[in-house]
């Protein structure tokens, strides 16, 4: 079958041509890695119900922060426990496995548990996104490992295999605000017209 479609490439913004994986030559490169709250404003689930009123915010890490205006979901593995983590003023949502690591990052002390969950009571739910008004859709990934980070994958379906691939499962744009030489679109608030 034969079907017209977008995905994310290798791309030259100097050259201006797609690349072939065999053409691509990684330089050392330092990004800052950057934790990121996604706000959730969807109906608390009834299994956590007895969380309340207290804002809850879904927590992602990622090495690539110029990807989060291009953000349209965030990907929970489907066998992992999650963990609502009492902060005192907010609930932060991460990985039970990463709990520990996380909270020691952030530098926040005197944290609990209030809820231990699987992800699946949050699948096609919304949060919503950063700092754009757009929601950031819940999906349920094999992709999503304890390796690093807080169990809560930043996606952006066009920027990234992983994110492609489950993007198009869960029918979100194949979205990249970047044009061919490396700078944001202009019409992308806050960052138009920037280079990477």
């Amino acid at each position: 079958s034969l079907f017209k479609g977008k995905k994310p490439i290798h791309w030259c913004s100097s050259c201006v041509t797609a690349l072939a994986e065999a053409e691509v030559e990684h330089a050392d490169h330092t990004s800052p890695s950057i934790y990121v709250k996604f706000p959730y404003t969807d109906e608390m689930p009834f299994e956590i119900a007895a969380l309340g009123d207290k804002p809850l915010s879904f927590v992602i890490w990622t090495t690539t922060p110029w990807t989060i205006p291009a953000n349209l979901g965030i990907s929970l593995n489907p066998e992992l426990d999650y963990v609502a983590v009492d902060t005192g003023s907010e609930y932060l949502v991460v990985a039970e496995g990463l709990y520990q690591s996380v909270m020691a990052t952030l530098g926040l002390e005197n944290t609990k548990i209030a809820a231990t969950f699987s992800s699946e009571i949050f699948d096609k739910r919304n949060c919503r996104h950063p700092f754009y008004d757009r929601p950031s859709l819940l999906m349920l990934g094999d992709h999503v490992t304890l390796e690093a980070g807080t169990g809560c994958v930043h996606t952006a379906p066009g920027h990234g295999q992983d994110d492609y691939v489950i993007g198009l499962r869960y029918g979100l744009e194949v979205y990249n605000p970047v044009d061919d030489y490396g700078r944001y679109r202009e019409d992308v608030e806050f960052f138009g017209s920037m280079k990477l």
